[in-house]
């Protein structure tokens, strides 16, 4: 017993001395500094998502116009070369409409509401504007949206990184010049990144297309990568 109490009493002693020791220990001098990169290129490729909507008294004929004006666009797509492969249909998507000036617990059907979505992941941009085009001539009733994106997108945001580090390590040569001291090995280092096409872009594309000959006046822009870098180095 004796000797547990004399064990006990030096592991004690000995954790007060660690911390202790730790307690004593002057904390590292650091640098902190951040750094920013950014490259901006052209898109090479677009996800155009068009719907085709119909409002018919009979499920039926609702039905069967959605269907042809599919039809009308999946053949449009075929003969501006687009793969197959790179055209979606989504499923028919069917609402009953009913009568809204009758207050019933059964209201009325009054007719059906139905629509499909055909999304196009377009590689050959200089296709967009027929592509735009073609498709409300065909019975596209609506175009949900235009995004623009680049097929080395991988490519461009690490290029956007090396940009930031490169921007960290001058800021930090400029601030450890200035103050008179020497930089240490790199501590910590953090990273983050960013990319894609500016809303106000790509709204203004859209009123393009929308006001005349679409396959002439539409704009893509431009991309943005951005990257930023969060560094500490030790000060000897």
């Amino acid at each position: 017993m004796e000797q547990l109490r004399r064990l006990a009493c030096t592991l004690v002693a000995l954790t007060f001395a660690a911390a202790a020791a730790a307690h004593d220990e002057p904390k590292p001098r650091l640098l902190a500094v951040s750094g920013e990169g950014e490259v901006t290129v052209a898109p090479d490729r677009a996800d155009v998502s068009f719907s085709a909507e119909a409002s018919e008294k009979t499920l039926a004929d609702a039905e069967k116009a959605v269907t042809e004006a599919t039809a009308r666009l999946l053949k449009l797509c075929d003969s501006l070369g687009i793969p197959k492969n790179q055209v979606r249909s989504a499923q028919l998507n069917v609402n009953p409409q009913y009568d809204g000036g009758v207050i019933s617990t059964r209201p009325r059907i009054v007719g059906y509401m139905v629509s499909r979505q055909v999304d196009v992941d377009l590689r050959d941009l200089s296709r967009l504007g027929k592509l735009l085009q073609g498709a409300v001539e065909t019975g596209a009733n609506r175009v949900n949206g235009v995004s623009f994106g680049s097929t080395r997108k991988d490519e461009h945001q690490r290029a956007a990184l090396a940009l930031a580090a490169e921007d960290a390590k001058a800021n930090a040569d400029v601030l450890a010049k200035a103050m008179g001291v020497k930089l240490g090995r790199l501590h910590t280092l953090a990273a983050s990144e960013s990319g894609g096409m500016p809303m106000m872009l790509q709204e203004r594309m859209m009123m393009k297309v929308s006001g005349g000959d679409a396959a002439q006046t539409y704009q893509a822009g431009e991309i943005k990568f951005q990257a930023s870098v969060m560094v500490e180095f030790d000060l000897p």
